[in-house]
């Protein structure tokens, strides 16, 4: 990772912002008053197109200014932190299993594997909050739409990422963090 600069800044506030559109896009509100969204999708391809950790950072802010926008603020301290550490995590593994040159399918599966651990931390981190918040009961009757949007987030980012990569925007971005 290399030092701070204005045009990681604003690749940066480019994420979060389709992070915060994509969560607010649509809300399907859950039982633990919640909701499902396509946000995930962003949140992913921001730990692939800034690298975990300014990734983690887009993806926790639009997803925190998401919750508060929408007046889920009870949401937004764990979201920051859920969602970064999701971001963060689709990033590492990603990077871990794709290198410069690899195959499209190669990068499917590097994509998904990590969608699948960033998903599984997403579910599993709200289900704690939320066992918090209300009771354990509660909390899990929101892991099936938790996992519903997992699903929907890597569907959506899937071409998305397909296209990205394609198109060299990826490799072209991702160097300079």
């Amino acid at each position: 990772m290399k030092g701070f600069t204005s045009r990681k800044l604003t690749l940066g506030g480019v994420m979060a912002a389709l992070v915060l559109v994509g969560t607010m896009l649509i809300q399907i509100p859950t039982p633990t008053k919640g909701y499902i969204h396509i946000g995930d999708s962003m949140v992913y391809l921001c730990g692939i197109f800034l690298g975990p950790v300014y990734g983690a950072l887009a993806a926790a802010i639009g997803s925190f200014l998401a919750d508060v926008l929408s007046g889920y603020m009870v949401y937004a301290p764990a979201t920051f932190a859920i969602k970064g550490l999701d971001a963060f995590l689709v990033g590492i593994i990603y990077y871990k299993i794709v290198k410069d040159g690899d195959s499209t399918v190669k990068k499917i599966i590097g994509f998904l594997v990590g969608a699948l651990a960033g998903g599984a931390l997403m579910v599993g981190g709200y289900l704690i909050y939320e066992t918090f918040l209300y009771k354990f009961e509660t909390a899990l009757l929101g892991v099936v739409g938790n996992i519903t949007q997992v699903i929907g987030g890597a569907v959506v980012a899937l071409p998305l990422l397909v296209g990205l990569e394609r198109s060299k925007v990826i490799q072209r971005y991702a160097k300079e963090f």
